[in-house]
């Protein structure tokens, strides 16, 4: 479904390295990968929030947060907690207040999905957690 919905987007690039690595994936691994095979580039991470705020609970959340820049989307109703040694930027944005629980339930009912995901993939979402 990714691929799909960023079909699109000349700029955006799939990578399917967490599926397919064995075992648990943990977000400091992916980082060490990526920026040992492209040293030149410059990345971030994009977290919402909510994600952001549990980071303190992250695998070597400490060498995380000093490898890369972490920009945060914030989320109504979520109010962001401190990380030390975090390098945030914050993206100020109206966002969707929906949830993934909002999203299959309107799979459920038949409802317009293409106000919740990109129409590449309204059909895969209503195939998967529709009735």
């Amino acid at each position: 479904m990714v691929a799909k919905a960023i079909a699109p987007h000349e700029h955006f690039e799939l990578s399917t390295r967490e599926i397919e690595r064995s075992g648990p994936t943990f977000t400091i691994d992916s980082v060490r990968e990526f920026m040992s095979a492209q040293p030149l580039d410059h990345f971030v991470l994009l977290l919402g929030s909510d994600a952001f705020n549990g980071i303190p609970t992250w695998r070597e959340h400490e060498e995380l947060v000093k490898l890369i820049d972490i920009v945060v989307a914030i989320r109504p109703g979520v109010e962001l907690q401190r990380v030390p040694g975090a390098h945030v930027r914050i993206i100020e944005s109206e966002m969707f207040t929906i949830s993934s629980t909002e999203i299959r339930e309107a799979a459920r009912t038949d409802a317009d999905l293409s106000q919740f995901v990109p129409t590449e993939i309204v059909d895969d979402v209503r195939q998967i957690y529709g009735a």
